[in-house]
């Protein structure tokens, strides 16, 4: 209000799409089991293995729909507290599901598809509310 402009944050949940980061060691969700998988891919004795046991749910989006809803909060929002661009609460997916679908549009073999237990689930939901962009 000082300078008359009006500034806030946007927050994204999980983002995938063209141009994102493949590392495994350190790429974004989709992206890294995509690689996993490719790799998988290049070795018929290999196993697509997931750290902990696929059960998390996250939410994802889409990054050009996040470009889409970046572009409508410049033009409609008119908050100072932040807003978060993500899916319903209820469009969250499990690890799981998330790796099953990678490996189905690879054509991976899902009996090739490995839960390794002994690593970390990590946090078991991250869920964030969309509220502020649906009202």
């Amino acid at each position: 209000d000082e300078y008359g402009l009006n500034y806030t944050s946007i927050i994204p949940t999980n983002i995938y799409g063209p141009h994102d980061n493949f590392s495994i060691e350190n790429g974004h969700v989709i992206p890294g089991l995509i690689h996993k998988c490719y790799m998988a891919s290049q070795d018929p004795e290999a196993t697509f293995t997931v750290w902990g046991s696929g059960s998390p749910l996250r939410q994802f989006i889409y990054s050009e729909d996040l470009a889409r809803l970046t572009l409508w909060v410049l033009d409609n929002y008119h908050d100072v507290d932040p807003i978060i661009l993500s899916v319903g609460e209820e469009d969250e997916v499990s690890i799981r599901e998330v790796a099953e679908h990678v490996a189905d549009a690879m054509g991976l073999p899902r009996e090739r598809l490995v839960f390794d237990t002994d690593k970390s689930d990590g946090q078991f939901k991250k869920t964030a509310s969309n509220a502020k962009l649906m009202s």
